[in-house]
């Protein structure tokens, strides 16, 4: 038998098996086809049946994304209707449908996407971990993607992560690039001050755990959530949605920006158009999870602290909410600075919100904590559990650092409520000798601390005072004890937010005096080196409600007078 002979045999051996590889290619190119034809009736029966709403296309935009319309409409009520039955009905008829194509064509990865997307969309989170783990797609990468994408909705951020960083090690380089930068989400402000950095990787590294929403919840799900939009448009690409229009860069662009719409509303449609207009709902409650930028480093000012949170009244370029919470608000909080031979001791005192049940308390403990950021990682993390209604005082020692932002945090795990103080304000070294103040801080009234060991259990939660009560306060001097000296102590309450005409009219004389309140007296110093601790009481039985500032001055001959502020608000 010749070498033709032998290739003929070959051949005739190889056809069938060729035949069998094309039919079943064709099989898996018409199941695919199936698939995405019932992913499109899910979605056009999803349209038919969303809740109407009056003129629903008429907003204008605060910004115009590719094609798609992005505006707040400040509605804080806002909540989503119930989900019509037959929207949760036929997403399970899906869901049993795309189960039964899987298992004829396993290596699809369009396929798996909606399986995932739309079980956890169902709040199925179980099913969605258990397909992720089956995955079994090549390479693998995708199969970590869409396990972290369910266990960030899961919370379970650390898993999360870890999930993230595998998908992360496995993508494409150009996957690889748009996942992982935050440039998309981050203001132009923060762009340049990334690249001005003379290290944009540990700029960027910063940057992601300032954005991490509470420090009291293991991992950050900021980053894992920012992973989890780009796993979500990953399996959105070529899939029919609300909005009746295919999926793009500008589909990608608001979606790793702001997520994906929690609720859909379709209005009725207006004169000449040929359909309704749809649009997709995020909970008002979503904030910005990026620091402004004048928490990153003291400013031309150099006034702090620095308090991140505030009222913004410009569009935010991203926005986001923990899917552990349905709400992150603002802690009335006080905080302080107490200088010592190589760190300093950062105070905070708060009292924690009030349950809905007094009488829940206990079945509501709130988890409460103080954290020092420094240049990328938590210098300072000290929690404890206290009750809601409950004083919170805490401590921490933190190293000298040029610049670092204070957290003070308490969260209601069972309530998915948290609330939070964010500042950023400096740590520097303080040399020897320096004649300087710590911040004034606030005590409960009648409290007279003697050092600083017996401060904390005597702060005020807050900054808010009760008309008629006394103001103590308690501050640190630095630099005294080499000689004997003579020190005199002045402390003025003033109006807040006086301009600066009026300021320098009563300075000059052409108006009366801003003091609401005035106390002065002389003190010899300490008669050793160390800090020299020191608090007063004022009766603020003359003032009326409203907003003012503390202002005390120390000053000793041939020293620079030293000034210290502390802003209160009396009821």
């Amino acid at each position: 038998m010749n070498l033709t002979a032998h290739l003929a045999v070959a051949l005739l051996a190889l056809q069938p098996v060729a035949e069998e590889q094309a039919a079943s290619a064709a099989d898996s190119v018409r199941t695919h086809r199936h698939a995405r034809t019932l992913q499109l009736r899910f979605e056009r029966l999803r349209i038919r049946n969303l809740p109407r709403i009056p003129d629903g296309g008429s907003h204008e935009c605060d910004e115009i994304i590719g094609r798609l319309c992005v505006w707040d409409d400040g509605d804080d009520d806002w909540t989503p209707k119930e989900e019509p039955d037959a929207i949760i009905e036929g997403r399970d008829d899906l869901l049993a449908a795309l189960d039964s194509l899987a298992a004829l064509i396993p290596g699809d990865h369009w396929v798996l996407g909606q399986r995932i997307r739309y079980l956890v969309e169902a709040g199925r989170f179980e099913d969605a971990e258990a397909a992720a783990r089956r995955c079994g797609l090549p390479g693998g990468w995708r199969c970590d993607a869409y396990l972290g994408f369910v266990l960030h909705h899961r919370t379970r951020f650390v898993a999360s992560e870890a999930a993230f960083r595998s998908a992360i090690e496995g993508m494409p380089a150009d996957v690889r690039e748009d996942w992982t930068s935050p440039v998309a989400v981050l203001g132009r402000d923060l762009r340049r001050w990334v690249s001005a950095h003379p290290d944009p990787a540990a700029a960027l590294a910063r940057l992601w755990t300032l954005a991490d929403p509470l420090y009291l919840v293991e991992g950050n799900d900021r980053w894992t959530a920012h992973m989890s939009r780009w796993s979500y448009a990953m399996s959105a690409r070529r899939a029919a949605n609300p909005y009746q229009i295919s999926w793009g860069n500008d589909f990608t662009e608001v979606a790793v920006r702001y997520g994906w719409p929690i609720a859909w509303e379709r209005s009725w449609p207006r004169v000449g158009q040929s359909r309704a207009s749809v649009t997709g709902r995020d909970l008002p409650t979503a904030f910005r999870a990026f620091p402004p930028i004048e928490v990153l480093g003291r400013g031309s000012t150099g006034e702090e602290p620095v308090i991140w949170e505030r009222e913004e009244e410009d569009h935010p370029r991203a926005s986001y909410l923990p899917p552990h919470l349905d709400s992150l608000g603002t802690l009335d909080a006080e905080i302080g600075r107490f200088w010592r031979p190589g760190h300093i001791v950062v105070v905070g005192t708060w009292r924690t919100p009030d349950a809905a049940d007094p009488e829940s308390t206990a079945e509501h403990p709130v988890l409460a904590g103080l954290f020092v950021e420094q240049g990328g990682v938590l210098a300072a993390d000290t929690s404890i559990v206290a009750e809601p209604g409950g004083i919170v005082r805490l401590s921490a020692r933190v190293p000298w650092a040029d610049w670092g932002v204070l957290s003070l945090e308490a969260w209601n795990p069972n309530l998915r409520s948290a609330h939070r103080l964010r500042a950023g304000m400096g740590f520097p070294q303080l040399p020897a000798g320096l004649f300087a103040l710590s911040d004034l801080v606030l005590l409960e009234g009648g409290g007279e601390p003697s050092d600083l060991d017996d401060l904390v259990g005597a702060l005020h939660p807050g900054s808010t005072i009760d008309a008629g009560a006394t103001l103590g306060v308690a501050l640190e001097i630095y630099g005294l004890g080499e000689r004997r000296e003579l020190l005199g102590f002045s402390a003025r309450i003033e109006e807040r937010g006086e301009g600066f005409l009026r300021r320098m009219g009563r300075r000059l004389g052409f108006l009366g005096s801003p003091e609401q309140v005035t106390v002065e007296w002389l003190e010899e110093g300490p008669q050793s080196p160390g800090p020299f601790f020191r608090t007063l009481q004022v009766r603020l039985s003359d003032l009326d409600p409203g907003e003012y500032v503390l202002v005390v001055e120390v000053s000793a001959p041939g020293r620079t007078t030293l000034r210290a502020e502390r802003a209160f608000t009396v009821r």
